[in-house]
């Protein structure tokens, strides 16, 4: 054996290969292995960044949610049980005197327009809840009021009321007005003891003040413009049908006739509509609605239509009284309020 050749114990080779790859090993993986002990000391502070991480991200969701949630539930609980909003349409009943008849209303409020209907009668008029800067209207007392402005049997009456409500959705909404200008019982003096204030007070609510006795009505939702029931038989004449206007230069307040073809008719001008029933015969048109108090009305008038006029004439005792020539046209008569 020469001196450059060197026995190799293969045991020990092994040993130095093994030792070879540890090193190879690690220097591929760039690192070090990681203790168990290390391991399960991590772990712990991990988990917890994890959990709190989505907790922070979604709290202010909740937040939002909860606020939302806290609104709608305080929309819900005014509407059922805090509601004091006046427009839409009430009705109630007033009774006679002797307290016989009930004298059945509607009152429907809109933004600045009051409509009353009682039968087939409706009358138009204006509504004031507010003042000129934009506050609420109240009386002496700080109570809220409202003003009706209104023409009832060709004449200008205002009208004044305190109002207030009384229970809710669930067991059914009131709306209480206290008549202070008499609109349908004049205010009487506290010290009134005749047996027609005696009936008034019986008839209806009532409250004194020192010197006054005001009415008070209770009104309740109602359905608007219930209107007369059509005749269960009917024949038109097909030149009446449809809808005239009477307007000249001298007309104060130019109103339309609507004929329809079932038999119903509508009457519309500046403050006030009507609605019946009406009934043609040999020239004659029969016209029937409901006033106040549902008082049966009728009129009978002459016609004749000729190149798109409608004269109407009504006669007494064989002498022509009323005599008035409409025109054809697409449109009713449509009230304004004059708050343009």
């Amino acid at each position: 054996m020469s001196e450059d050749e060197i026995e190799i114990d293969p045991a020990e080779d092994a040993g130095n290969d093994a030792e070879t790859a540890q090193v190879s090993s690690a220097q591929e993986n760039d690192t070090a292995p990681i203790a168990e002990d290390e391991t399960k000391a991590a772990a712990p502070a991990d988990s917890i960044a994890k959990a709190s991480a989505p907790r922070r991200y979604h709290a202010p969701l909740y937040i939002a949610a909860c606020i939302f949630l806290a609104a709608i539930i305080f929309f819900c609980a005014k509407l059922c049980f805090f509601n004091t909003d006046l427009y839409g349409t009430w009705g109630f009943s007033v009774k006679t005197l002797d307290g016989s008849n009930d004298m059945v209303f509607n009152l429907s409020f809109e933004e600045n327009t009051v409509r009353m209907q009682s039968g087939g009668t409706v009358y138009i008029g204006r509504l004031t809840t507010k003042e000129e800067d934009g506050s609420y209207m109240t009386d002496e007392n700080g109570k809220p009021i409202i003003m009706l402005n209104m023409n009832l049997s060709s004449k200008p009456f205002v009208y004044k009321f305190n109002y207030e409500f009384e229970g809710n959705v669930f067991t059914g909404r009131k709306l209480k007005l206290t008549d202070l200008s008499g609109m349908f019982y004049e205010p009487d003096l506290k010290t009134n003891d005749s047996d027609e204030v005696k009936a008034r007070k019986k008839n209806t609510g009532y409250i004194e003040t020192d010197e006054k006795i005001y009415y008070v009505w209770t009104l309740s939702p109602s359905t608007e413009n219930a209107l007369p029931s059509k005749p269960k038989s009917f024949k038109a004449d097909d030149k009446l049908v449809g809808t005239w206007l009477y307007k000249t230069e001298e007309t104060a307040f130019p109103y339309t006739w609507t004929f329809y073809k079932d038999g119903m008719f509508e009457q519309n001008s500046h403050e006030l509509e009507l609605h019946g029933t009406y009934s043609v015969n040999n020239g004659t048109v029969s016209i029937n609605w409901s006033g106040i108090g549902g008082n049966e009305q009728n009129v009978e008038l002459k016609y004749k239509v000729e190149n798109k006029k409608l004269t109407l004439s009504q006669g007494y005792e064989g002498t022509t009284i009323m005599e008035r020539e409409l025109t054809k046209t697409n449109d009713k008569f449509d009230f304004k309020d004059g708050t343009d």
